[in-house]
């Protein structure tokens, strides 16, 4: 461990590369708990792997070319060396830590676990396959969610963001936006709530719900998509009124009949 506070911060600095990995990894996977010791080693190794290639390449690259790159020795051994060449030394460190930290987010996007038993089912409804089936490269595409709550009665609204948590847990809740409907418990149909501009559903009172896609027509990047109606979605954005029909039942995956 560094024993002065410019070791300290060194080490610090050097573990960049594996926070900037955790970080975009996080974006991929469920939120599992996990402990601060468990967080830390993760940190530590993806860190210590994204430097070790970097100082290799850097290491081959100093021995072809040694004029070009500061002294490793000199500037280990002779404290004037860094002084003089203090910008050099400071554009280089930058630099490969740069490097190593592009290093440690690449292997984050292209590492995706895709286990689905450890995934639960809301990850699968809102997460998984719509990214299989690239409706979030559209900008008009929609998720549309129905709750038939423990009360009896029945909402639903277009998603808006969901909880992350690993676990399937009363905790967890999801958000609805959009045209909000609500089927009170005992009546006949739903009605729209004109003033509602978000709900909150908590997944403790939830029965089961349903989970319509609707790939949009607009590409975020601005280019149309192909007119082949093998390409076009699902079409056009569910009557919120026939909500409770499932929706992917017949694919066999990514179903949104799942319980809280």
């Amino acid at each position: 461990m560094p024993t002065t506070l410019t070791g300290l911060v060194l080490f610090l600095t050097l573990l960049t590369p594996g926070f900037v990995y955790q970080r975009r990894h996080a974006r991929d996977v469920p939120a599992y708990q996990r402990s601060p010791l468990a967080e830390t080693a993760g940190i530590v190794l993806v860190s210590l792997l994204a430097d070790w290639v970097v100082g290799v390449a850097f290491a081959l690259f100093a021995h072809l070319t040694p004029n070009a790159v500061p002294n490793p020795t000199k500037l280990r051994h002779s404290p004037d060396y860094l002084t003089e060449n203090l910008l050099s030394v400071t554009l280089w460190g930058a630099g490969l830590l740069g490097l190593a930290t592009a290093l440690a987010y690449g292997l984050a996007v292209v590492r995706r676990v895709d286990d689905r038993a450890e995934r639960p089912g809301w990850w699968w409804a809102f997460q998984a396959f719509p990214a299989k089936h690239r409706l979030h490269e559209y900008q008009d595409s929609r998720i549309y969610v129905g709750c038939q709550l423990r009360d009896g009665s029945y909402v639903a609204g277009t998603l808006l963001t969901h909880s992350r948590l690993s676990a399937d847990s009363g905790d967890r809740d999801l958000l609805l936006r959009g045209e909000i409907r609500l089927r009170p418990s005992g009546a006949a149909a739903a009605v729209a709530l004109p003033d509602a501009h978000v709900m909150i559903v908590s997944a403790r009172d939830i029965v089961w719900m349903t989970v319509t896609y609707s790939r949009g027509t607009v590409l975020k990047n601005g280019v149309p998509p192909p007119a082949s109606a093998s390409e076009s979605g699902s079409g056009p954005a569910p009557d919120p009124a026939r909500a409770a029909a499932p929706a992917v039942g017949s694919t066999g995956e990514g179903t949104g009949d799942h319980g809280a």
